[in-house]
């Protein structure tokens, strides 16, 4: 049994989804406003250099130089964005060197699990003096 029409359909099928595909996929999203991205990061660079200006070595140390609070908030409104950010990002490498209490534990762990290995294997040091 011939159905007359299936030429003609599956012609049309092959054109259709031919041209469906050549048609570019568009997506479209809510893009944030550039002015409010930088407003926001100069905020939190703020946030971060003055958490850094108020721990009590830095701040004693700025005394003992002569600087005000008044001073440093001045000083610090007068940077531009790039500027701010490099400071921050500056101050967030500071304070990752801690310190040196990380190097300590590191140590204190390294050396526990080599003693614990040395016991889990029945492995024994023995110190002989000449």
């Amino acid at each position: 049994m011939k159905i007359p029409f299936l030429k003609g359909i599956a012609l049309y099928l092959v054109l259709a989804m031919s041209v469906l595909s050549v048609v570019p996929r568009v997506d479209a999203a809510m893009v944030e406003s550039g002015f409010l991205n930088l407003n926001q990061q100069r905020h939190e660079d703020l946030d971060r250099i003055q958490r850094f200006l108020e721990s009590k070595i830095v701040s004693e140390r700025l005394k003992t130089l002569g600087y005000d609070q008044n001073e440093i908030r001045q000083k610090l409104s007068q940077l531009s964005n790039e500027e701010l950010h490099q400071f921050a990002s500056s101050v967030e490498q500071l304070r990752t060197a801690g310190d040196g209490l990380g190097v300590v534990v590191t140590l204190l762990v390294i050396a526990i699990l080599v003693v614990l290995l040395l016991q889990l294997t029945g492995h024994r040091v023995v110190v002989v003096e000449d």
